[in-house]
């Protein structure tokens, strides 16, 4: 009869004295779970912090947390909104007054505004920094964009300083002095050029009449999380019965950014697995040879009575303690990463708002679960396999090979034959230097691919463009003549400018539907976008139908006829018979007639379909009905006063940096003129190459260092464990030379088949890569990384040829008489 017997203890310390005797390995466990820990904190805090930034800069640029908003509420709908189960928060904000702006403010369209306590507390207040501490409450106290404070000329403002402005509100037009309370960044300005706000108290906007509910006042609204906001948005409409007068507008972005968020996910996930499984290959691997190596101690620990259950838990609490040295220092080092990568890497994609980082507690405990599931999932076949061992077949178990060589004991042939003496331990080093190197090829391919003369020549066509930012799409002010004919004139005078055109346009007009002319293309994009088609009377009386009229310099047309079959009629367009239209030729029949109509500033004109250009030619933007081209001539006598929206500047490439200079000095910092050239774009083109080149070679190099650890300990490991057989093959005659020679040649077939297999399957996956990638950037040029792979294969095969003499010189110091007595 047996009784049950506590073991744990005994366990405990065995679990302990292996471990002191085991440094070496324990030290290549340590260093592949601090390795895989560090890298998936990064990648963890990367993704994490990419996804909140872009969420972050969508809604500092948009400036508040709402999701919709409504125009001129009443004040039973504000009632009714608080009401509505599906809305989170309601807030109010009601225009106060306008500044009238000073000489040195220059064209700054500047507004008073008041907020409620919701729209304070819960909308606005979290976006604006620490240098805001609380809602302005004396009547004088105000909130100004530290951008307001610069073109006022104070870079270095203090709590109570004096602000004198003139204002206009209901109570009419007055000068006061105001006292500064807080500042803050405001990013809503790079979508309104110019254009900022100035928050005062409610003291202030009662005493110049302004209240809410007032004409005036928005509406901010907050839905509760997990809706749709367009269901929402159609609730609301029906809700709350608006009438012609009132406006209902959606804030958010975020579900447009769906699918991106999603493939920004899968890549994060991707990433993951793949340092997971680098890192389970060289924990899986040194204990795979360190219970092969102590085979004889796991089976004397079974003679004596430990079960197979035992030895499993004896293994595992070796991985679990070395597991728990490693992971809080790779996470120690992820998040140090996180400090000084991270915002570089993001700065590269972001715009002018501030990089997110997120160190949410569940990225660090996702780093460290993974990790931990990683080294559990490593251990695990070791354990098994150590649990396996039976006690009879220990007691006189050598590490040796039974195959029987046909040719003789050549030493290339007996150095092939050691190699794959363990299959397994084999496949592991050569698939962990293969996703190495291969990680490495795949890097340097896409970073050489990305071509930046490419770049330009496919996406930039103008050496210079000057945009009136006031009349483009999602501007939020007034339109403003920034671009005018003097300015124009003036870039012409510059030397070495070859080409200045004008661009105008007016987005005031709609298209007069008839299914004759329109009908295909309507339903072109009914199906492209998966709608809802409108019926041809809400085509027609809606004002649905509008377009964006487009003034044009002649000489496109020209340039234009060069690569068309059937030519443009240049003259007829030019004296504004026929309009050109931005949709495919097979929609339309050349020769129909449809008319232009406009609200205001427009002449009502009838116009011949006389050719067509590429959507978004010359303007990114448009309505359901097709753009419509005209030349300047045209475009004049349709609108009254017309609106210059951009100037295409082409230039000698040698004045290229000067000219840039002169531009930028020609529009002095107005926040409403957009300056690009083909120099910003390269700038930013080789910033992102240096930024994916640090990031890439990073993970790249710390692969690359799993890989070489997988091969150290293995050469490391077979060089001790066959002490007993080197010392038997110098004991009937051979050399240590040929012995040394023999070693050589293992790390050189190492090295040699892991180039073969780089050289083909990995130069197939690194071209496979640069295919999905060349599908997003057309302007990439597959070039294969050969200078950069030839380094790494040199440090590879220096590592090779370098580690089997290293561990051969420190095992040869006793003499083959103790090496086969210590055998024995």
């Amino acid at each position: 009869m047996m009784f049950p017997n506590s073991n744990k203890n005994i366990i405990k310390k065995l679990t302990r004295k292996s471990l002191k005797a085991n440094r070496t390995r324990n030290r290549y466990v340590i260093l592949a779970v601090i390795l895989t820990t560090w890298l998936l904190t990064t990648v963890f805090t990367l993704g994490m912090s990419f996804i909140k930034t872009f969420d972050m800069q969508e809604i500092r640029m948009i400036g508040t947390t709402a999701d919709v908003a409504l125009s001129n509420p009443s004040q039973e709908q504000i009632e009714r909104l608080k009401q509505l189960p599906y809305v989170s928060h309601v807030g109010l904000d009601t225009k106060v007054g306008q500044v009238i702006p000073t000489q040195e403010m220059g064209d700054l369209d500047i507004s008073m505004h008041v907020y409620d306590e919701s729209e304070w507390d819960k909308m606005r207040a979290p976006l604006l920094g620490n240098k805001v501490n609380s809602y302005p409450e004396k009547r004088n106290e105000v909130i100004v964009p530290t951008w307001i404070l610069d073109k006022l000329n104070i870079t270095e403002p203090t709590i109570g300083m004096t602000l004198p402005l003139t204002y206009r509100s209901e109570a009419g037009e007055s000068t006061e002095s105001f006292i500064l309370s807080g500042w803050y960044t405001d990013y809503s300005q790079l979508r309104s050029g110019n254009a900022g706000v100035i928050i005062v108290s409610r003291e202030f906007a009662e005493s110049v009449g302004a209240g809410f509910g007032d004409k005036g006042t928005v509406a901010s609204i907050a839905f509760k999380g997990g809706s749709s906001i367009d269901q929402n948005m159609s609730r609301l409409e029906q809700d709350l019965k608006l009438n012609k007068d009132q406006n209902l507008v959606s804030y958010s972005t975020t579900e447009s950014q769906n699918n991106s968020k999603m493939t920004t996910a899968l890549g994060i996930a991707g990433i993951i697995v793949f340092i997971m499984f680098s890192g389970y290959l060289l924990i899986y691997n040194v204990l795979y040879i360190s219970v092969a190596t102590e085979t004889k101690f796991y089976g004397l620990l079974k003679t004596i009575g430990m079960t197979r259950k035992q030895i499993i838990k004896m293994v595992n609490g070796q991985a679990v303690r070395l597991a728990w040295i490693g992971i809080p220092i790779g996470v120690a080092a992820g998040m140090i990463t996180a400090l000084v990568a991270v915002p570089l890497a993001i700065e590269a994609f972001t715009l002018d708002t501030e990089v997110e980082i997120s160190f949410h507690p569940v990225i660090y405990a996702g780093a460290a679960l993974f990790a931990w599931l990683t080294t559990m999932a490593g251990c695990r076949k070791p354990a098994r396999i150590a649990a396996k061992i039976s006690p009879v077949e220990a007691a006189k178990y050598v590490r040796t090979t039974t195959k029987k060589g046909r040719h003789g004991s050549k030493l290339y042939r007996m150095a092939l034959r050691n190699m794959f003496r363990d299959k397994k331990r084999a496949l592991t080093v050569f698939l962990s230097l293969f996703i190495g190197l291969t990680t490495f090829l795949t890097v340097n391919t896409l970073v050489l691919s990305m071509d930046t003369d490419n770049f330009i020549a496919s996406y930039v066509d103008n050496d210079f463009e000057l945009v009136n930012k006031t009349v483009d799409f999602g501007f939020q002010g007034e339109q403003k003549q920034k671009l005018t004919e003097e300015l124009a004139e003036s870039v012409r005078q510059m030397s070495g400018i070859k080409d200045v055109r004008k661009t105008y346009i007016d987005r005031g007009g709609s298209l007069g539907y008839t299914p004759e002319v329109f009908g295909k293309f309507v339903d072109d994009i009914v199906m492209r976008y998966g709608m809802e088609r409108p019926t041809d009377e809400q085509l027609k009386d809606s004002g649905m139908f509008w377009s964006v009229l487009i003034g044009i310099d002649t000489q496109y047309v020209t340039e234009l006829n060069k690569s068309l079959e059937t030519p443009i009629d240049v003259e007829r367009f030019e004296k504004g018979e026929i309009a050109l239209l931005s949709a495919s030729e097979e929609l339309f029949n050349r020769g129909d007639r449809f008319p232009l109509n406009f609200k205001e500033d427009g002449v009502e004109r009838e116009l011949e379909i006389g050719g067509f250009v590429s959507p978004q030619f010359q303007v990114s933007f448009g309505g359901l009905a097709p753009n419509v081209y005209v030349s300047h001539n045209a475009f004049k006598q349709i609108i009254k006063d017309p609106l210059l929206y951009k100037m295409n500047i082409q230039a000698e490439k040698s004045g290229h940096e000067r000219i840039q200079e002169q531009l930028e000095a020609l529009i002095a910092g107005d926040r409403e003129i957009e300056l690009t050239s083909k120099l910003q774009w390269a700038e930013k083109m080789e910033s992102a190459k240096i930024i994916f080149y640090i990031l890439g070679g990073a993970i790249t190099l710390i692969l690359a260092a799993i890989g070489i650890l997988n091969f150290i300990s293995t050469m490391l490991t077979s060089v001790v464990v066959r002490k007993h057989e080197f010392a038997m093959m110098e004991s009937i005659g051979m050399t240590k030379r040929q012995l040394r020679k023999m070693l050589l040649l293992e790390g050189t077939g190492y090295g040699v088949i892991s180039t073969l297999l780089i050289i083909s399957l990995g130069s197939l996956i690194s071209y496979g890569a640069y295919y999905v990638f060349s599908q997003e950037a057309d302007y990439a040029i597959y070039t294969f990384p050969t200078l950069p792979l030839l380094i790494a294969l040199v440090f590879v095969f220096a590592a090779c040829l370098s580690v089997p003499i290293i561990a051969y010189n420190r095992s040869k110091k006793m003499s083959i008489v103790e090496r086969l007595r210590e055998a024995s």
